[in-house]
């Protein structure tokens, strides 16, 4: 339930999320933050920058303006100690990190976790789609202007995708503007695989679409990742699960290592490459142990490799059998 956000070509935050807490058996979530270094392949963490402790939350990058947007999540109530939902705004300004909350205006959304919030560049607006309410699912969209800090409700032309929560959406720039590319998620009794689209169909109206996918479509799945690759078209899926449905081989809940790309011109899916396990070092030692592919829960960013190519990194997350990764 963590973020992870690139914020230059070299370096990614990552922030929030929850941990293990074995005194008392449960989940509590994280207020910490921490950069990671790619040229030194080194983790730190900026004094005194600790957010709002925070799980299921958003966080996007404004390059322009060096900040990073924080949206909503599960937080914990200070009075009962029990887990809510917030509708809070957090800005991160990466230059000083200091954070910092915008006075926010117009038609705010209702607090929410496990939703989607994806930046089109063109506009300067952060799209929210979906996420669940104490046990209510969502499949409302909201937009904020970033440059005035103002929210409406996007009332789009065209049926709306079913309810959903821990599902992917994608910004993907075409000749005409950008469209959101939403896939998976869960509601209250099923995982979903389909594919929706939600971009401007005309005078600043949002349309609502539904293309038909071919190939060697995923399973069904909620808390995957989505990552759009260099060829601006192509997004990679990686992990997620079906809480419904348990591994062949065990009785576990059914937790994926696999991969597909979905070429966003054809709409076609085919089978993606296979994760490796690559360590992250504090002070010359490993901070971390091959935990496996199979994840969900965790997070990923394209970043720059040695081999002056690119590469996809995933990060944290829940491993089979209820360990944090």
């Amino acid at each position: 339930g963590q973020t992870m956000t690139m914020i230059t070509d070299t370096k990614f935050i990552v922030y929030g999320g929850q941990t293990f807490d074995p005194a008392d058996d449960s989940a509590k979530p994280l207020s910490d933050l921490f950069v990671y270094c790619l040229l030194e392949n080194k983790w730190s963490k900026p004094i005194n920058c600790d957010g709002v402790a925070r799980t299921w939350h958003t966080a996007n990058f404004l390059p322009q303006r060096q900040l990073l947007l924080c949206f909503g999540g599960d937080v914990e109530d200070e009075k009962t100690g029990k887990m809510t939902s917030t509708d809070q705004v957090m800005v991160l300004d990466c230059e000083i990190f200091l954070w910092y909350p915008p006075t926010v205006s117009g038609q705010i959304p209702s607090g929410r976790s496990g939703h989607s919030a994806s930046v089109f560049e063109d506009t300067s607006e952060l799209v929210v789609f979906g996420g669940v309410k104490n046990g209510k699912w969502l499949n409302s969209a909201s937009v904020l202007d970033t440059n005035r800090w103002r929210w409406s409700t996007i009332r789009a032309v065209g049926v709306a995708p079913p309810h959903r929560s821990y599902h992917s959406s994608t910004a993907i720039k075409t000749d005409d503007g950008t469209r959101l590319v939403i896939f998976g998620g869960n509601d209250d009794s099923k995982c979903f695989n389909t594919v929706h689209l939600l971009e401007r169909v005309g005078n600043g109206k949002f349309g609502w679409s539904h293309p038909k996918c071919s190939g060697d479509l995923p399973k069904p799945r909620t808390g995957h990742t989505a990552t759009l690759l260099p060829d601006g078209h192509t997004i990679l899926i990686y992990g997620g699960w079906d809480p419904n449905t348990e591994d062949e081989n065990s009785d576990e809940d059914l937790v994926f290592g696999d991969s597909f790309l979905l070429d966003t011109k054809t709409w076609t899916w085919s089978k993606g490459p296979s994760p490796r396990f690559g360590a992250t070092y504090q002070s010359g030692k490993s901070a971390a142990k091959n935990g496996g592919r199979s994840r969900v829960g965790h997070s990923a960013v394209l970043a720059p490799c040695s081999s002056d190519g690119l590469q996809v990194l995933a990060f944290g997350g829940r491993l089979p059998g209820n360990e944090f990764a």
